[in-house]
């Protein structure tokens, strides 16, 4: 079966500029024909971001901080001319320079975002509220975390020992792997049976969330779904269970983070996940895909084409969202 090419990336030229930890990327993306240069650091996407139209005009430029924008951004259409300016202070809050904010009506385009980053009783970030309608698109992503960049998860087994002792307690629900949906709960004394940590090794954490683009606040944003780890048992690997990440939100925002992060945000296992402090990649999307297939069996791909179309993904949420930035001013 063939492949939807639309938005699949058809050229990617790796730069001769390699230096510490960090790769700097040219990529051409059939999807609007932009072109994009962005860095890498240990398996994130960190650092200066640019793109350009077909024409060779510029068409955005900013700072990435794990995949979310950091710091001030601007795009520009196809004529050169700026249509959206903005400095973020955190992934959720920015103040908006252009087009500049109107007293005049109630027009949702020139409102403020009135989102303020707080957190609740449980040490965990306040979820904005999100209004189904205002979603333009909710793409699911799969994603596959592995302890190269991830010691905080996966240092002395700290996250798995939580998400079993939880479990075994019934303080939280085990879903079957046969099921991604969370419908089909693993009964407690199952959960016992399945688990010992003399027995067990975390070897990678699979991650099920959503990219949204709510057009109130005129924001993107993951919001992680559910965990699932991923073990060895002898010399065998398989997935342990999924657990539904809000039901587990509360207990990582008690479980403080010892060691120093680049963000001062980043307190708690919850500020991690919420903060995409983790190194990741892309295992499976809904994005212009049918079949329900792993990127791994897209048909006639290579290992090569894996890892393009993984970058390719990444790439495509932001430009999405700086065509509807275009589009919104026009």
């Amino acid at each position: 079966m063939k492949r939807n090419k639309k938005k699949l990336l058809i050229l990617i030229i790796l730069l001769d500029c390699f230096f510490a930890f960090a790769q700097q990327r040219t990529v051409l993306l059939d999807y609007r024909r932009t072109k994009c240069g962005y860095n890498l650091t240990d398996g994130r996407l960190n650092g200066d971001y640019v793109s350009y139209h077909y024409n060779g005009n510029k068409k955005s430029e900013g700072r990435l901080e794990n995949g979310y924008r950091a710091g001030r951004w601007i795009v520009w259409d196809s004529t050169g001319r700026k249509r959206m300016e903005r400095v973020y202070k955190n992934p959720f809050e920015y103040t908006r320079i252009l087009p500049a904010v109107s007293n005049e009506g109630p027009i949702p385009l020139l409102m403020e975002n009135k989102y303020k980053l707080e957190y609740d009783s449980n040490g965990i970030v306040k979820y904005a509220l999100l209004k189904a309608e205002n979603a333009v698109w909710r793409h699911k992503f799969w994603r596959y975390l592995e302890p190269a960049n991830n010691g905080i998860l996966f240092e002395n087994n700290r996250l798995l020992k939580l998400i079993i002792d939880l479990s075994i307690s019934a303080k939280i629900e085990a879903f079957d792997t046969v099921d991604d949906r969370f419908t089909q709960v693993i009964k407690n004394e199952l959960v016992k049976k399945m688990v010992g940590y003399t027995q067990i090794e975390l070897v990678a954490i699979e991650i099920k969330e959503e990219s949204i683009f709510d057009m109130e606040r005129l924001v993107s944003e993951y919001r992680i779904l559910g965990i699932c780890p991923v073990i060895k048992i002898g010399n065998k690997i398989q997935k342990l269970f999924w657990i539904y990440y809000p039901d587990i939100r509360k207990h990582l925002g008690k479980e403080l983070i010892q060691q120093k992060t680049k963000s001062p945000n980043i307190k708690t296992l919850d500020d991690f996940f919420i903060f995409r402090q983790f190194a990741s990649t892309i295992i499976k999307t809904t994005i212009d895909n049918p079949y329900d297939l792993f990127i791994k069996d897209y048909s006639n791909i290579t290992p090569k084409g894996v890892l393009e179309e993984q970058e390719a993904l990444e790439l495509t949420i932001i430009e999405a969202e700086n065509n509807i930035w275009i589009g919104l001013t026009k």
